[in-house]
């Protein structure tokens, strides 16, 4: 048996690791368990930034040493403090991007925390999670019939951008934006996020989104660890 604890960047995520990703990494004997990080007293999940996160993940790989640690968090709108921004920033192409961030990251919590480094695999998610509902647009139709008017302009977002992954960022065009303002009724984002993932499935995304993909195919196949630090 395998443990992971996923550290999402919001409560879309949170459901998300829940209700999808549970249940198809189960099988392989894997077993993922979502968290949000306290952004105060009585909130979690968002405002991420640098600190905050490695304190979080810090106490998170220190509590046991035979558990994964995984990330879930958007590329779009990561903060400038946030570690290995600064080795994507000459980087133009979102999955190039999130790649990089990946590896100054890892670096950057290892370091910290002094843990195996194998135990660390973050994933940082070319745009956003939304990203991931452009894989099959028709099943948004299947999540809310009224947004049959629409389903055209959802297939033409897709059509405008190489992958999934690579729909654009800008403050009005990233993902999650594009469905704020094309649907009605309004899209919510966990609610209607999760939902609309579900009828897509998980083999179809990771089929439509190659750095999704990736990190779950190194999911799969985590092999147990015992206790050594």
């Amino acid at each position: 048996m395998t443990e992971v604890v996923v550290v999402c960047e919001g409560q879309t995520e949170e459901v998300f690791v829940k209700e999808i990703l549970a249940p198809a990494l189960a099988p392989r004997y894997v077993f993922v368990q979502p968290r949000l990080i306290a952004t105060s007293r009585h909130s979690r999940g968002g405002s991420l930034n640098g600190q905050r996160v490695l304190r979080f993940l810090q106490n998170t790989l220190r509590e046991r040493s035979d558990t994964y640690v995984t990330t879930f968090f958007d590329l779009y709108a990561l903060p400038s403090d946030f570690p290995g921004w600064s080795e994507a920033a000459g980087q133009t192409d979102p999955v190039e991007q999130a790649t990089a961030v990946e590896a100054g990251f890892h670096a950057a919590v290892v370091q910290k925390v002094r843990c195996r480094p194998e135990r660390f695999l973050p994933h940082i998610q070319p745009y956003e999670f939304e990203s991931l509902l452009f894989s099959e647009t028709e099943r948004f139709v299947k999540a809310e019939p009224k947004w049959k008017v629409f389903a055209g302009r959802l297939e033409a977002v897709r059509q405008s951008a190489r992958s999934p992954e690579h729909i654009n960022d800008g403050s009005d065009t990233h993902p999650s934006a594009r469905l704020q303002y094309l649907l009605r009724p309004r899209y919510n984002k966990v609610r209607h996020g999760v939902a609309v993932a579900a009828r897509i499935g998980i083999d179809r995304i990771r089929a439509e989104c190659a750095h999704f993909g990736g990190w779950l195919a190194r999911l799969e196949v985590l092999p147990s660890l015992r206790r050594a630090e």
